[in-house]
């Protein structure tokens, strides 16, 4: 990875991807800073990998026009996306400033892939790149293979029905997750997100449903590659899933140890296509 040193600002969403991208910035002696969209959600084990606790700034993410300012200020050319930010957040009751509301009035959709190629677009109009997030985060995409429990001839017709409306779905920019059982369409994900597709799921299918997710073929891995990880099992008991499969070059999987042992705990079958 050839950061050339350059400054990077990581603009960090929830969850655990922005951590480990700290992570290896920092392994790789990369400078960088934070622009911490939700740290009420991972800001203490941001400040954990940060050595210089000034490098983490809390800012609002309705606040364009302040995070674009403080890019330019920072001199900043590089910009790596990374991390959950729920779209839901538009639907609340709260002021957008001139530039939020510019940037979604402009768009016919307000699509995941809409607003974040319009948000690259402005980025690269001043000047500022944004990474591919598998540039940082390669070694979170698990080759192919059967990562614990087996695989039966339903679970693979399953399996192979799920990853296929997953890839339809994420080519409608609607969701990367769907939710399936005996060859049944339980729950697809939408704007509430994959936790509460897979809680949909559940209530219709009661137990063994597999969960299948994937990425639109043509992903722009700058933004919005998919994720698995221990968070996606945290609502889980045994016997509430049977398979998890996902695309092995699509989809990161955050603390893999972490996520076998829990999947192996509830008797999961995990399976990287």
């Amino acid at each position: 990875m050839d950061m050339n040193k350059k400054l990077v600002a990581v603009i960090a969403g929830t969850g655990n991807l922005p951590v480990e991208a700290c992570k290896k910035l920092k392994q790789e002696n990369c400078p960088f800073f934070v622009i911490s969209l939700f740290p009420e959600n991972n800001g203490s084990d941001l400040l954990d990998v940060i050595e210089n606790k000034n490098e983490l700034i809390k800012q609002n993410v309705y606040k364009a026009t302040e995070i674009l300012n403080l890019l330019k200020t920072k001199k900043t050319k590089k910009v790596l996306l990374i991390g959950k930010v729920e779209k839901s957040h538009l639907l609340k009751k709260i002021k957008l400033d001139w530039l939020t509301i510019k940037l979604l009035t402009s768009l016919l959709s307000k699509g995941d892939k809409p607003v974040m190629e319009k948000i690259l677009s402005i980025l690269e109009e001043n000047g500022i790149e944004a990474m591919r997030q598998n540039e940082i985060l390669d070694s979170l995409f698990v080759p192919p293979g059967v990562l614990t429990g087996k695989i039966t001839n339903v679970l693979e017709q399953d399996i192979r029905l799920g990853l296929d409306t997953a890839k339809h779905l994420s080519k409608c920019d609607i969701g990367q997750t769907v939710v399936i059982k005996d060859g049944m369409i339980l729950a697809v994900e939408a704007i509430e997100g994959t936790d509460k597709c897979i809680l949909r799921g559940l209530e219709l299918g009661k137990k063994e449903i597999v969960i299948c997710k994937a990425a639109r073929s043509d992903q722009n891995k700058k933004y919005d590659l998919p994720t698995l990880g221990p968070d996606t099992l945290k609502n889980i008991k045994k016997e509430d899933v049977a398979a998890i499969a996902w695309q092995s070059n699509q989809t990161f999987i955050a603390e893999k140890e972490k996520f076998i042992s829990l999947a192996k705990d509830l008797e999961i079958t995990l399976i990287s296509v």
